[in-house]
């Protein structure tokens, strides 16, 4: 198996990791860059000229991080190549690409060359092909299989586990281990893969309390309404808006704060009625009312800014609290609205996302300084950070990795800290897991073990001597029974004759060594010695 990191390695943005699998090339996402110039965007999409077109792409979420360059990708592409998601990451992905088509339609018109046409998205939803959640999907003409698992991070999101006769990768997108608002956290799969490329986001700290966070933010809220001020909350369009709105309503239901107005406004909007859409991939208490026909969005409190409305007057609406994309303030109604608040001290900027490096978000959050339009200006209203992050922590990464037992483990789309960090944690927790710290543009091999038989054949005879191996090496599954015929011939000498001899040797004896995993009955543990 090889990996070519064509972008997100060491870095947050441009996810797109070309694998070669038993003779098949498969794309996993294809991202771009935040913050960046335009000619900085996207991944390297010339590695494919040496190595070979994918023979499907496969994706995990739609952020634009990781769906962003499949217009420019689409073009490239053979005819029959297709694109593998969850219907509801086709549906976010539709509301993202029209977004940027329109906004680069508009930059055209000022002399800019757009990143994508209407042409190139419809395209690319042209070619997407639904998957159904936690089952084996057929690719590359049945060579390959693909299970997208709940990954917890947004909706739709989702681990893509990828499975040949020989070989089996883990592609873990970005994942969240902690229950949201609006959708349940992540299923931990049920395999044990051969490789696993990570997230590392927040691998070099761990959350601090979700319930104290929500808290905070709602008191500071209903403070600076109360006091006469007006609060802005950036928000990514998918997911943490939808989370803020909720946290702050359920606040408001509960009586804990005095109700106020909460603004939505930008690509909000839209993704809001996606979720509506989808209400059997949300948490119960969401899917209930969208069962009950009930809007779980908007209320007499919570409205949409209408599309003719006077927003130049933000200054002198009474005190509100708006929710606005872009998240990073790259551009959107948030960077607008930021830029008619900031001069105000009563009022509040809350962050509530990851700032991505170089970006107007960052900038705030760190230095309390407004870069708009290429131009700085120092804030005079408060700027708070809370952590409602939709990502997993250092500690629940290392916990899953530990849990899987990958024998390589490669740590992308983090900082370098991030990653150091989290390597550290992993090779702490688990012990016999080779972890990686690949680059973007590397090319990195996986090569499997050599074996123990030593040219010997194997036989009923000898799997006592394969179960005393796994016990001195403290091995305790679960394993496939190819995996153990590997241990036993090494890869280069797993042949289908001495697949099916081990097949049949083991038949016949293994109980005497081996338990079925209980989860999953295909898989086997070593019995072990009391």
């Amino acid at each position: 198996m090889k990996l070519h990191f064509l972008g997100g390695a060491d870095e947050v943005g441009a996810s797109c990791t070309l694998i070669e699998i038993e003779e098949k090339r498969i794309l996993v996402d294809a991202g771009i860059r935040m913050g960046v110039h335009q000619d900085k965007q996207l991944p390297n999409f010339s590695v494919p000229d040496d190595v070979g077109m994918p023979d499907e792409v496969l994706i995990t979420h739609a952020h634009t991080d990781h769906t962003g360059a499949l217009p420019v990708l689409v073009n490239g592409l053979p005819a029959d190549v297709k694109m593998y998601c969850t219907p509801a990451t086709k549906a976010i992905t539709r509301v993202l690409l029209e977004d940027t088509a329109n906004r680069g339609q508009r930059e055209q018109q000022d002399g800019k060359l757009p990143l994508c046409s209407p042409e190139d998205v419809a395209a690319v939803l042209e070619r997407m092909v639904d998957v159904p959640w936690d089952k084996p999907v057929s690719v590359c003409d049945g060579a390959l299989t693909a299970r997208w698992i709940r990954a917890g991070h947004i909706l739709g999101a989702a681990m893509i586990y990828i499975e040949g006769k020989r070989e089996s990768i883990l592609m873990t997108g970005d994942v969240s281990v902690a229950n949201q608002l609006t959708i349940p956290g992540m299923v931990v799969p049920q395999c044990r893969p051969d490789v696993m490329v990570m997230e590392s986001t927040y691998g070099n700290r761990c959350h601090k309390d979700r319930a104290n966070e929500k808290d905070r933010l709602v008191s500071d809220v209903a403070k600076v309404i109360e006091s006469g001020g007006k609060v802005l909350i950036p928000a990514f369009a998918v997911g943490r808006a939808q989370e803020v709105v909720l946290i702050l309503a359920r606040a408001m239901r509960r009586k804990q704060i005095p109700e106020f107005p909460i603004w939505i406004d930008g690509m909000v909007q839209s993704v809001n009625k996606v979720y509506a859409t989808f209400g059997d991939n949300l948490a119960p208490a969401m899917r209930g009312r969208v069962e009950r026909d009930e809007d779980i969005f908007y209320s007499d409190t919570i409205k949409p800014v209408p599309r003719k409305f006077d927003r130049d007057s933000v200054a002198s609406w009474e005190p509100c609290c708006i929710v606005a994309s872009s998240g990073m303030l790259i551009g959107g109604r948030s960077s607008f609205y930021a830029e008619k608040l900031a001069g105000d001290p009563k009022n509040l900027i809350a962050i509530t996302g990851y700032q991505a490096e170089g970006t107007p978000g960052r900038k705030l959050q760190d230095d309390r300084v407004l870069n708009l339009d290429e131009q700085e200006e120092h804030v005079e209203c408060d700027v708070k950070r809370y952590s409602l992050s939709a990502h997993a922590d250092q500690k629940q990464l290392a916990n899953l990795v530990e849990r899987l037992k990958p024998h390589t483990c490669f740590l992308v789309h983090g900082d370098d800290c991030a990653r150091k960090k989290l390597a550290e944690s992993v090779r702490e927790r688990a012990l016999n897991v080779d972890v990686q710290l690949p680059k973007n543009g590397g090319e990195y091999t996986y090569t499997k073990r050599a074996g123990i038989a030593d040219g010997r054949e194997f036989c009923r005879q000898r799997i006592s001597e394969l179960y005393d191996y796994l016990i001195e090496a403290g091995e305790k599954g679960p394993f496939r029974v190819w995996e153990l015929a590997e241990m036993w011939f090494g890869t280069e000498k797993m042949t289908l004759i001495n697949e099916k001899v081990f097949h049949l040797s083991l038949k016949y004896s293994w109980k005497e060594f081996f338990v079925p995993d209980r989860q999953s009955p295909e898989l086997l543990h070593p019995v072990l010695i009391a």
